[in-house]
């Protein structure tokens, strides 16, 4: 646990503390800010108390004070129920104000971890709740430069894979040989592990699949891929090695010689919005201001809508992106959640605007990465929908 960082954010926050709750790993931010390891196996609840100035407290179950031994701090034990809502008072005693993964409303869910019941407890011992969220941006969202050459190279091998199913799709459709979306996303995990990188099952969807932005393949009744089908793919994949970042993409193709007119109208209006939303982006770092997830979200949800197609566009435009794929750092949002929260420096996001209609879908998805003063897109940007049979 970093202690001289921690406080350093709370007091440039404005903050008295930071109060760290978990049960049975609820909160993996509070366990991941404490140092517990993934190894550390909790059964019963504790707090952490990190102030501004000071050492923390470790508010713990006597049968698990070994779990906390080796953090820096003062540990206090309780037993019974009535014991710890003692001693969280005793805790709390003074500190008029702390942060917590709550977030008023639950409108950020990434962050807003602690139960209601927790929040309950902590108010009763007449301290006032205020969210972590700008913290734990801070903490679980900002990469290392380990950590930024870890997605570029988890990036390189995701463009790797997409073309290798590219080349795999084409020479099946060439041949006749029969394939599905299944078979597909079955040769894309084998090209994954080839070059040992960690992954989750990719989205390989055709037609009307692809206007289900998060549609699931399964091994029985998956779609066959055939000549004069839109194909979707979304991957996405980071190192083996823990710390690593993860890179997540969205490619599209047309498993014919020429993409046919409609498929490429809803092409360039999306291609469009995601071009609009990292010049928007590139611009306002450029010139030193502070940018907003939900902001980023408008631009390119406004250049949807001044196209006829706002009601087809179903989620937000991009999610944090770090030690998981969903990442706790800003999203860019500003219809499912409306993150208000700034873009900082060393985070990555992506960007992934859609529009999805009854017979097809279509989305393109980049990752961006922002520097002090600079905007990278760090995996390959698609310009055209792929004929793969030109």
């Amino acid at each position: 646990m970093d202690l001289q960082r921690i406080q350093a954010a709370l007091k440039s926050l404005d903050l008295e503390a930071w109060l760290l709750y978990d049960f049975r790993g609820a909160n993996p931010i509070a366990r991941r800010i404490a140092g517990l390891g993934e190894d550390r196996f909790a059964t019963r609840r504790w707090f952490g108390l990190i102030p501004a100035e000071g050492d923390p407290v470790w508010l713990h179950h006597a049968i698990e004070a070994h779990l906390f031994a080796d953090l820096p701090g003062r540990r206090v034990a309780f037993v019974g129920f009535r014991e710890l809502q003692e001693k969280l008072r005793d805790l709390l005693r003074g500190v008029k104000r702390v942060a917590m993964e709550y977030v008023p409303g639950g409108s950020l869910p990434y962050v807003s971890r602690v139960d209601a019941g927790t929040v309950d407890m902590v108010r009763a011992a007449g301290t006032q709740l205020v969210s972590s969220a700008d913290l734990v941006q801070g903490f679980e969202a900002v990469w290392s430069p380990e950590g930024l050459q870890s997605h570029l190279r988890a990036a390189r091998g995701l463009k790797e894979v997409l073309q290798a199913t590219f080349d795999e799709v084409t020479r099946a459709v060439r041949q006749g040989r029969s394939i599905t979306e299944h078979s597909v996303q079955q040769f894309m995990g084998e090209q994954f592990q080839s070059r040992r990188l960690h992954f989750d099952p990719p989205i390989v969807a055709v037609n009307a699949n692809a206007g289900n932005p998060h549609y699931e393949v399964r091994a029985t009744g998956s779609s066959p891929i055939r000549r004069g089908d839109l194909l979707l793919i979304d991957l996405w994949c980071r190192e083996e090695k823990e710390g690593s970042i993860w890179a997540d993409i969205t490619w599209m193709a047309w498993v014919g010689p020429k993409v046919p007119p409609r498929q490429q109208e809803i092409w360039d209006i999306v291609a469009g919005a995601r071009d609009a939303a990292v010049a928007f982006l590139k611009e306002g770092i450029a010139l030193g201001k502070k940018i907003r997830g939900a902001e980023v979200d408008t631009v390119a949800r406004d250049f949807i809508r001044a196209r006829g197609y706002a009601d087809r566009f179903l989620h937000r435009t991009g999610h944090s992106i770090g030690l998981e794929v969903h990442g706790n750092g800003c999203n860019i949002d500003g219809l499912e959640t409306i993150d208000e929260r700034q873009l900082i420096p060393h985070t990555g996001f992506s960007i992934e605007p859609g529009i999805y209609l009854e017979d097809f879908g279509v989305r393109s998805e980049i990752d961006v990465y922002l520097d002090d003063r600079s905007v990278e897109v760090t995996t390959a940007v698609q310009d055209r929908i792929v004929p793969l049979l030109a």
